[in-house]
């Protein structure tokens, strides 16, 4: 029996991920580096800060904190202005809300998470918050997943959790929650090793959760 539902953030419930690739591509693209296929999928549910070393190292660069301090900046200033939510979340949200016990589960930091949440008004719908401040390890390692269903006296199986990328899913299977992918970010035969894959938030309600998962 569901008794919880989980929410991954960025590409899930806000989409952010659009942002992040803007802005590193600028950021690389002053810089004469063009990011391929693989390195730009390396965006989405990974740290920033490791997929950014990643590349650079890749190319014998160097990284640095004041890269990561002057990415981290554009992106909060572009965060406040441009942020909007996944299409049909609220409804969604106002569903499980009246259901379930609600929580977000982020590799972001509780700084990107609260602007988020005042410009999008995400506050009402959950009852916990839990990003990569608040853990040791962040996805796809399954900590966070564990330590929420904690905090909401819940066992792993009893939840439900959201993600768009193949990261989080990890984390959720490991967890041993029971996992919805939406296809935003990543394409639906990356996102197989979910339990069941939407391509959006209308193909999903609290009726359906209960009886995907009995």
């Amino acid at each position: 029996m569901i008794k919880a539902v989980f929410f991954d953030m960025d590409g899930t419930i806000a989409d952010s991920e659009k942002i992040v690739w803007k802005v590193t591509r600028e950021f690389f693209a002053k810089r004469n580096i063009f990011l391929d296929e693989e390195e730009e999928k390396s965006l989405y549910g990974l740290i920033w800060k490791e997929s950014v070393r990643r590349i650079l190292e890749k190319r014998g660069l160097e990284y640095k904190q004041s890269i990561k301090n002057t990415l981290k900046e554009k992106y909060v200033r572009h965060l406040k202005k441009e942020v909007t939510a996944v299409p049909n979340i609220y409804e969604l949200l106002e569903d499980v809300k009246k259901n379930f016990k609600v929580a977000l589960a982020t590799n972001s930091r509780i700084r990107e998470v609260e602007i988020i949440f005042d410009k999008l008004n995400f506050h009402p719908f959950f009852d916990i918050k839990i990003a990569r401040n608040h853990i040791k390890n962040v996805k796809p390692h399954p900590e966070i997943y564990l330590k929420g269903a904690s905090l909401l006296g819940v066992k792993p199986s009893e939840c439900v959790v959201f993600e768009d990328s193949v990261v989080g899913i990890t984390a959720a299977k490991k967890a041993g929650a029971n996992c919805i992918a939406l296809v935003n970010t990543y394409s639906e035969k990356d996102l197989k090793d979910a339990d069941y894959i939407i391509k959006s938030y209308k193909e999903i309600s609290s009726q359906k959760i209960k009886e995907l998962f009995k």
